[in-house]
């Protein structure tokens, strides 16, 4: 470590820089040398924004840094004191494991990212720490004019995106024009993912998602309460493009759950050729995760091995409509009239295999009861519960009841 630099002296160093226009991972080096240890600068999701090794030990980061912040909760503190802003942790690498400490970038009610200083043989100083303390305001200037350009990135992206999607433009020329600026692949072709999450952790999920696919950055956008990621498939062959989708899927869901985001589901539509064609492709891929939820074809869930459920599910809204109403509306009618809840009792039903004890317990009710409930529902249906040809218009009739896509198709 540098001796003759006192504390103050580095951070108006860093202001000076920050002034002149100088980036985070050159804020970074500033830092790494003045300590003598490597520096990692993160955002709020640990994407690594800056990162330098001034001992040349080697080590390798990767786009995001495992910071696990499960033993102290900071994932979760909008507030700081003094004594929590420096934690430990271990990070398992090819070097072996090592040490760091971790620096909280965060104000009250905002958190900005962390700075991390590896700590292979020794601990930091208290001079060290108060380096650290004294730079962290710059740090936190600078990972806020990064939030703030992303935001507005994000507000126009997610513009114009919607527009794509809903056919809301005035001609295609427009469209290409808007999407040049946007510096867009206009070549195609392209595959549409959507993410379905938990509903507060929708800005979290699409930043968690893989910088690079096929030498291309992904576009990522919150689109009616779900996270659509469109990818390019340019110089991709078609036997290319499912294990590059499964492999970016696996990234991402194991950043997603990395961060402790569970209950997510994804869908795939079929290959875009064009920017005109992302339309019918968004529809597609919002079915195959609707149906991969429902019959469990998988997560992800691929339009294209849908097979005949892509076709009924294809059809036009108004007769999938009527279809559910003709198996559905006398159980429907009923419930109403007799203020009952035959609909869920089937429902659940077939979500647990057509199985009476699971069933039973799952409504918190006795066996018989069931038994007599399904009774009551073949008798307003008129259709036999143990045959599978019947149950497969049941299921259907169910997940067009259920699905709420009809209204943007």
């Amino acid at each position: 470590m540098r001796t003759n630099l006192n504390c103050s002296e580095l951070f108006i160093r860093t202001m000076e820089g920050l002034a002149q226009g100088r980036d985070i991972p050159h804020l970074a080096m500033m830092l790494a040398e003045e300590l003598g240890r490597t520096v990692i600068l993160t955002d709020a999701v640990n994407r690594v924004l800056g990162f330098h090794d001034p001992l040349g030990t080697g080590v390798n980061v990767g786009e995001f840094f495992p910071l696990d912040l499960r033993k102290t909760g900071d994932q979760k503190a909008d507030f700081f004191t003094e004594v929590d802003r420096f934690n430990e942790g271990q990070w398992e690498t090819a070097q072996g494991v090592l040490s760091y400490i971790y620096f909280a970038l965060k104000v009250p009610g905002k958190h900005y990212g962390h700075c991390i200083v590896l700590c292979t043989n020794q601990e930091l100083t208290a001079e060290q720490r108060m380096i650290i303390q004294q730079v962290s305001l710059t740090l936190l200037l600078a990972l806020r004019e990064v939030l703030h350009k992303e935001l507005n990135r994000e507000w126009v992206l997610d513009e114009f995106v919607y527009d794509v999607l809903y056919n809301n433009y005035d001609s295609k020329l427009a469209l290409y024009e808007k999407a040049r600026h946007l510096h867009w692949n206009l070549e195609g072709p392209y595959a549409i993912i959507v993410i379905e999450s938990p509903g507060d952790r929708l800005p979290t999920v699409r930043r968690l998602g893989p910088a690079r696919f096929n030498s291309s950055p992904p576009v990522y956008t919150v689109i009616n309460e779900n996270t659509v990621v469109i990818l390019s498939l340019t110089n991709l062959t078609s036997h290319q493009v499912k294990g590059a989708l499964t492999e970016f899927i696996a990234k991402l869901l194991a950043n997603l759950t990395f961060n402790y985001i569970k209950d997510v589901h994804i869908g795939v539509g079929s290959t875009a050729t064009a920017l005109t064609d992302l339309n019918q492709r968004f529809q597609e891929a919002k079915i195959a995760l609707e149906l991969g939820k429902v019959f469990g074809t998988g997560n992800p869930s691929y339009f294209n091995e849908m097979g005949f459920l892509k076709f009924i599910f294809t059809a036009p809204a108004q007769e999938l409509q009527e279809f559910a109403q003709r198996i559905l509306s006398h159980i429907t009618a009923y419930d109403l009239e007799a203020e009952t809840d035959l609909l869920n009792t089937l429902r659940t039903f077939i979500n647990q295999q057509c199985q009476i004890t699971p069933c039973a317990k799952a409504l918190y009710i006795h066996e018989n009861t069931l038994r007599n409930r399904l009774k009551k529902i073949e008798q307003l249906l008129e259709l036999d519960l143990n045959r599978v040809d019947h149950l497969v218009n049941i299921y259907i009739a169910l997940q067009i009841h259920n699905m709420d896509h009809f209204d943007d198709i």
